[in-house]
């Protein structure tokens, strides 16, 4: 889905913390020598001490003329070097066709993630978790939020190449990482896979390269 999103002031603003941390804050991220980015496609596969600060998206007009308006944030916590809690929900204005416009808080999202392996020399790192939409955290009738909860396991990985043979050198400044994550909801018998991506990436040290994705 197209959508446009508005915020370069407070992408600015976030990152100026970034800029002026002391060195050893710029270990998030990495496994030995590689650095992980999130991308478009995937998180990152770490635990970390974050808050996106609230984004504003415009979605296309419905099939039906209404518009809707979201306003995002959420933010991440690490309880212990290896766990960590996200916590994440929405506010959205709806305004349908012909009829009075509808405001309010979406469906509350958390999320608790356990960073279980971590290898420098060989670029690796794997994080599990499980991810919880509330029912019931949201304007069910008005803007169409969850009436039940849904919980997803997930998996994230990182496996850079630098740790191929010297034969191989076009492979070594590559990496992928990749998200997986089933839904179960309670009331329903059927279990779907929610997302399964797979991304590509060069990047080493602290060099990000352009990124290819398949899906």
């Amino acid at each position: 889905m197209n959508f446009l999103r508005v915020g370069a002031s407070a992408t600015m603003l976030a990152a100026l913390p970034t800029l002026l941390a002391p060195p050893d804050a710029f270990a998030h991220g990495f496994a030995g020598d590689r650095f992980f980015p999130a991308t478009l496609l995937t998180d990152d596969p770490f635990v970390a001490d974050e808050m996106s600060l609230p984004t504003f998206t415009i979605n296309p007009p419905g099939s039906d003329g209404s518009r809707e308006f979201d306003l995002g944030a959420d933010i991440s916590k690490r309880l212990t070097p290896d766990l960590g809690v996200t916590i994440s929900d929405r506010w959205e204005h709806l305004r349908p066709a012909g009829m009075p416009s509808v405001s309010g808080l979406g469906t509350l999202d958390t999320q608790l993630d356990w960073q279980f392996f971590k290898n420098g020399p060989h670029e690796a790192t794997a994080m599990v978790g499980v991810d919880t939409s509330w029912g019931h955290t949201g304007r069910v009738q008005a803007l169409g939020a969850d009436d039940f909860t849904t919980v997803s396991p997930l998996l994230d990985f990182g496996k850079g190449f630098g740790d191929l043979p010297d034969g191989l050198p076009w492979l070594r400044p590559f990496a992928i990482t990749g998200n997986l994550s089933p839904t179960f909801p309670p009331r329903a018998r059927a279990t779907a896979i929610r997302t399964r991506t797979i991304s590509t990436t060069a990047s080493r040290s602290n060099t990000a390269f352009p990124t290819c994705s398949r899906t």
